[in-house]
């Protein structure tokens, strides 16, 4: 896994989109799985190198954890930042991995192909 399948492709708005992925808008319920705890969360986007997720407990930014998304897997991430209740995760495994795992939507949610 090369370093462009992990960087962080959910900015918290800076006004730059130096994103590596395409992202589409989404609402899925899932889990953050930190040690052993679990966090009810809601996904926002995702796209091939991460997704933007909802939670109440503000985690710090660099912390590993796990979010699963309920019928599609486990997906090891990192959180890239945390702002009023949301955060910016980046996929901690290769973009195949989540192109698997969302095989049958992945037309529509953009996943079948890189940004440009």
């Amino acid at each position: 896994m090369n370093k462009t399948d992990i960087e962080d492709v959910t900015s918290e708005g800076n006004g730059e989109d130096n994103r590596n992925y395409q992202r589409r808008s989404v609402l899925w319920p899932a889990k953050v799985r930190l040690n052993s705890h679990e966090i009810t969360c809601q996904v926002w986007n995702l796209s091939l190198g991460g997704a933007r997720v909802r939670i109440d407990l503000p985690i710090q930014t660099g912390t590993d954890l796990t979010l699963y998304i309920s019928g599609r897997g486990e997906f090891p991430a990192t959180v890239s930042w945390n702002r009023d209740n949301a955060m910016g995760l980046s996929f901690r495994c290769s973009s195949a991995k989540i192109q698997e795992a969302f095989a049958d939507r992945a037309h529509v949610l953009g996943l079948d192909e890189e940004a440009p």
